[in-house]
């Protein structure tokens, strides 16, 4: 059969699965697997595992000489119990190393396909990748997938690794999450422009990410079989058909007629009661059929909602339903490192959310790969229940938080006292990729203490309402960003509750909350007068939290107001303050001392971006600011005046303030303030991979002692282990000499090396001071177009006016300049600086004036719009220098006695000390730069360094005899006679001498 007939058939019997010969159909006739139809006798299952099934597993077909093998279970349950499953495959990969597990409930309405992936760890622990088939599904994502496994279009060879592999292809998730991305930016662009409404582009694009939001939200909780209508649980499709099969008139509209009273009735209303319910359905029940009362934020009705202006052609819901719902499998349940559902799941929300809906990338944010922030949770709960519980060691903790085994933990009571303590916040939350991470984990946590007591779903669902209670705190200045955050934790929480009755949702309003995180003032300790508010104040955010009826919600939140403004008087005198008023919201937290965990991506905004804010950064954050700071800075500084004493700072940032001028003082602050865990150093590596942003993950925490070690890795490569974090840490890690992190000045290089810098720069003084300060940028023009020319133009312009030739100066770029040489290609620099008499130059003016327009916008310019910005050194272009490029990825000093002026990707230092230029481009010299300068890439496998005067100020030049210092010059002399070619024999007896001279 070709593949579309394959995929037909498949897709039928799929749909058709209701017993063991549709499964034997399948594998037998369809994807052509050997008939073996063997059972596996339970005599040696333990009791434990037995009980999971209704009777003997079977080996139902088998491929690869018979080394394959596809294994059939049925489950006593009827809810195809996850535990239940993993259970039963942990028992049965012992024998059947290469396999495909088919698990059914009880009564074969539903079906789970299992691959299990090893992950790279040197655990190798299991990845459980699921399909679902079944009542309610969407069988297209299934079928696709399932028909990969077709052993005819493997090999008719193939070993049992060939069919493992293609078997790991098709459950791999990534494919789905790719496509699902695609065709959720076609659709959601094409109902944008369907809608009809005039307004601004912003406004409407925000309209459409809610009607999506408010959709995608029905198609996870449909699956839960809560929304029926006539009898049917695939809700949306349902409604639609019936909408459709209507002898309606033509003024008829399915969002006005059935989704309008499905948000704003149904699901939540104005008077905030269960109207389907009272009214046991009536008319409701015929347009929108039975649905549940949720409340929540999600589906409150606003201004843009009530406008009747706003026409939302039925073009534009087929559009979503066709395309995106009927077409992928959903499922509630969020993938966890080591379970995935190959299905559409609710962490799509926050990936659609930052990187395709509502332009983050602008405001600087990007979406965190999931392994980094579980990594990242991980390493802050480490931290933490060290810190809170004595007496148990470090690798009982690791052990515990990393792979969920609690077996050498002492007081397993502490341990679960201390987690349900723990308070965690996302100061930059965006869709809540953190939140979900952190409610992952604590439940796993607290689920793997409690193991031995036995876990019913409905003791899952109270936990993760429990740990969003009491654990979980965020904060965002997008409002959409903060509703994603909020109808993820919903749908986590939903996705437990077992019944067909589900109580409403939380109100998150005073948990994940919207604001400015940065501009507000520090939030100072709580005063002793504070604390007759705190206990009422927390009591009456947790009764608002699970009240459901509006009279009463809206008292309460009368009086949290209240409360607020009392505490505010008291705090600050006044009762509102600029930005998110960290002290005043969350109180309760901070009158035990603050949180204890703070874990963020923060917003990578350039500092050109924020001048607005300027003035009340340096304010809130004295400590840190420059006015050269990008953005994410002053998260670290906030986050640190958040912490409890010993809490945990877990950030993925840029990796730009450990070296740039503007991070010495978050430097400073950070190693006077805190103890550094980790670093873990991605450079130029697209972890993000919209993204070039330098990223490193820092694990810090808010104290200072001598007695922990800190780590620097630097990440060479996203190959295995990556994305496993703590392995990467394990084979590649450092630990930094005790000195390394001291004040501004930061040495990320292992003991061995860190002994090597010490040792060289004991040996003379820092460049800084042996040029005197005298390190210059070259000429940035602003719009080299106009100021760069070639032999031609400038011939032309000499023709025109003999005097052209007193303002055009040779020109070199930083790719000219290399070891001992320039490369003086024919490039020419008009010089207008500051108080140029242009008039004394008509033929430059006339060349000039074609771009005035350009040259007038430009930011880096003088007075006028002909002259070139403010330059205080223009004469020490003209004379001998040293000169050496921004980038570069080998030494590339070389020497110009002849004029050149250079561009803004060169510097020069006005010397002709030989010397000087033999230490600079010396081995010695070059390793010591690996070690302190910005590095694109692998420094030992090509990478460029940025040889910016930061760095190459803090060279250390050694004393030497004025013997030594003519030796060195004269072999320079030579290399520079030579243009560098054939130079070797003279370069290695320089860098023997240079590193003599450092004593190494």
């Amino acid at each position: 059969m070709i593949a579309l007939e394959v995929q037909k058939s498949i897709s039928n019997s799929l749909q058709n699965l209701k017993n063991i010969d549709g499964l034997k159909r399948l594998f037998w006739s369809q994807l052509n697997y050997e008939r073996v139809n063997k059972e596996l006798s339970r005599r040696r299952m333990t009791d434990a595992v037995k009980n999971e099934l209704i009777d003997d597993p079977l080996l139902l077909a088998s491929g690869g000489n018979n080394t394959f093998h596809v294994i059939y279970a049925r489950l006593k349950s009827e809810d195809l119990s996850r535990q239940g499953e993993r259970s039963v495959v942990n028992n049965l990969l012992k024998k059947h190393p290469y396999a495909l597990f088919v698990f059914s409930n009880q009564s074969q309405s539903r079906w789970h396909f299992i691959n299990v992936k090893y992950d790279s760890s040197p655990q190798k622990r299991k990845l459980f990748r699921r399909i679902t088939v079944g009542e309610g599904e969407q069988l297209r994502t299934a079928t696709e997938r399932i028909s990969l496994l077709d052993l005819d279009s493997i090999n008719p060879d193939a070993s049992p690794l060939d069919i493992q592999t293609r078997h790991d292809e098709a459950f791999d998730v990534e494919g789905v999450t790719q496509e699902f991305f695609k065709e959720y930016r076609k659709t959601f662009e094409k109902v944008e422009s369907l809608i009809q409404w005039t307004t601004d582009s912003e406004r409407k694009r925000l309209f459409t990410q809610k009607l999506f939001n408010r959709l995608m939200f029905i198609g996870f909780i449909q699956k839960k079989g809560w929304l029926k209508f006539q009898g049917r649980i695939d809700y949306l499709s349902a409604l639609s058909e019936a909408y459709q099969d209507e002898d309606g008139t033509s003024n008829r509209n399915f969002y006005r007629d059935r989704l309008s009273l499905l948000f704003f009735t149904g699901l939540n209303n104005p008077q905030e009661i269960d109207i389907a319910g009272i009214n046991n359905g009536g008319f409701l029940k015929e347009l929108i059929g039975t649905v549940p009362y949720l409340n929540g934020g999600l589906f409150e009705q606003d201004e843009d909602d009530k406008n009747y202006q706003i026409i939302i052609p039925d073009d534009c819901i087929k559009s979503i339903l066709h395309d995106l719902f009927q077409r992928f499998a959903f499922t509630v349940t969020e993938s966890t490192p080591l379970d995935v559902e190959v299905a559409v799941d609710p962490e799509m929300l926050g990936k659609v959310f930052e990187e395709l809906v509502t332009g983050r990338h602008e405001s600087g944010s990007y979406y965190t790969p999931k392994p980094i922030v579980y990594f990242m949770c991980r390493e802050a709960l480490k931290g933490y229940l060290k810190t809170q519980v004595s007496g148990e060691s470090s690798d009982a903790i690791a052990q515990f938080v990393d792979e969920h085994i609690p077996d050498k933990i002492k007081n397993s009571e502490a341990i679960l006292e201390a987690l349900h303590q723990v308070r965690t916040c996302d100061l930059a939350c965006g869709s809540g990729a953190y939140i979900l991470g952190m409610l992952h984990e604590l439940l796993d946590l607290r689920q793997c203490l409690s193991a031995n007591t036995g876990l019913d779903s409905k003791n899952v669902y109270h936990r993760k309402l429990d740990i969003i209670e009491n654990n979980l705190y965020g904060v965002d200045i997008d409002i959409f960003a903060v509703n994603i955050a909020r109808l993820r934790l919903w749908l986590s929480l939903a996705v437990e509750y077992e019944g067909d009755n589900p109580p409403p949702l939380p109100n998150l309003k005073y948990k994940i909350e919207q604001g400015d995180s940065l501009i507000a003032p520090s939030p100072s300790t709580t005063g002793v007068i504070r604390h007759e508010f705190i206990n009422q104040y927390r009591q009456k955010k947790a009764e608002y939290m699970r009240t459901h009826e509006g009279g009463k919600k809206r008292k309460l939140e009368q009086e949290i107001n209240e409360l607020k403004t009392q505490i505010a008087l008291v705090t600050h005198g006044s009762s509102k303050v600029q930005g998110f008023d960290w002290a005043v919201e969350f109180a309760e937290v901070f009158a035990d001392g603050g949180f204890d965990i703070q874990v963020a991506n923060p917003p990578y905004v350039r500092q050109e971006l924020i001048k607005h804010l300027k003035p009340t950064l340096q304010k809130v954050y004295p400590a840190v600011y420059t006015g050269t700071s990008d953005l994410y800075c002053f998260f670290y500084a906030r986050a640190l005046q958040l912490l409890k004493p010993g809490g945990m700072l877990a950030f993925i940032s840029s990796n730009k303030w450990f070296r740039a001028k503007y991070g010495e003082k978050l430097r400073k602050h950070i190693a006077d303030n805190c103890q550094v865990h980790s670093i873990t150093d991605f450079g130029e590596l697209p972890v993000f991979k919209s993204a070039a942003t330098f990223p490193m993950v820092f694990i810090g925490q808010n104290s200072k002692s001598d007695n922990v070690s800190s780590i620097f890795t630097q990440v060479k490569y996203l190959n295995p282990p990556y994305p496993n974090v703590l392995e990467i840490i394990r084979e590649n890690g450092q630990i930094l000499a005790k000195d390394a992190l001291k004040g501004s000045s930061w040495s990320l290089t292992d003991m061995t090396n860190g002994n090597r810098l010490r040792k060289m720069e004991a040996t003379g003084i820092q460049l800084n001071e042996y040029i005197k300060g005298k390190i210059y940028w070259g000429i940035k023009t602003g719009f080299n177009k106009a100021f760069i020319i070639d032999d031609t133009k400038r011939a032309e312009l000499i023709i025109q006016d003999q005097k052209s030739v007193e303002i055009i100066k040779h020109l070199a770029v930083g790719d000219d300049v290399r070891k001992w040489r320039l490369e003086s290609k024919k490039r020419w620099l008009i010089v207008t600086p500051i108080g140029v008499n242009i008039n004394h130059y008509p033929a430059v003016f006339a060349h000039l004036k074609q771009w005035q327009a350009e040259l007038e916008k430009r930011y880096d310019k003088g007075k006028y719009w002909w002259e070139l910005r403010a330059c205080d050194y223009y004469p020490v272009f003209e004379q001998p220098k040293i000169v050496y490029p921004e980038i570069c990825k080998e030494p590339r000093f070389a020497f110009d006695q002849n004029s050149l002026f250079l561009n803004n990707k060169a510097f020069i230092i006005p010397s002709n000390d030989l010397y000087l230029l033999g230490v600079l481009n010396s081995k010695p010299v070059w390793e010591y730069l690996k070690n302190i300068c910005s590095v694109l890439g692998d420094a030992d496998k090509g990478g460029r360094l940025e040889l910016r005067a930061i760095y190459i100020s803090k060279i250390p030049i050694p004393n030497a005899s004025t013997t030594e210092r003519e030796a060195i010059s004269k072999i320079v002399q030579k290399c520079l006679d030579a243009k560098g070619v054939d130079c070797e024999a003279w370069e290695k007896e320089i860098d023997e001498r240079v590193a003599a001279l450092y004593g190494l």
